[in-house]
């Protein structure tokens, strides 16, 4: 019996270590967003964020935050994306908004 409970408790600790480590979701501070941008964009692009730049932050009438910026890939041309968050501030995603030709 006590092995039984020991077993599910320990059963319990992991999934609850496995909720916990699978992205959770955090909100980014206004003052943060641009920089936090900057990273996700860089990341995404495959260069160092100093080639990142971002504009102002853009607020949507649902309450939705958006920042819109481009990346430097040197002889690939200048790019364009727009970061998006929710209104919360939680990050959303990195959008491409100039076309590679495919």
């Amino acid at each position: 019996m006590q092995q039984t409970i020991a077993t599910l408790a320990g059963a319990a600790v992991t999934l609850a270590l496995v909720a916990a480590s699978a992205s959770p979701a955090f909100a980014v501070s206004r003052g943060n967003m641009p920089a936090y941008c900057r990273g996700e964009a860089s990341s995404q692009y495959g260069t160092k964020p100093m080639y990142v730049k971002t504009g102002k932050i853009a607020k949507a009438k649902d309450g939705s935050l958006s920042i819109k910026g481009t990346v430097d890939q040197g002889s690939e041309g200048i790019k364009a994306f727009q970061c998006r968050f929710d209104k919360k501030g939680n990050f959303i995603d990195v959008m491409a908004l100039t076309s590679d030709g495919e």
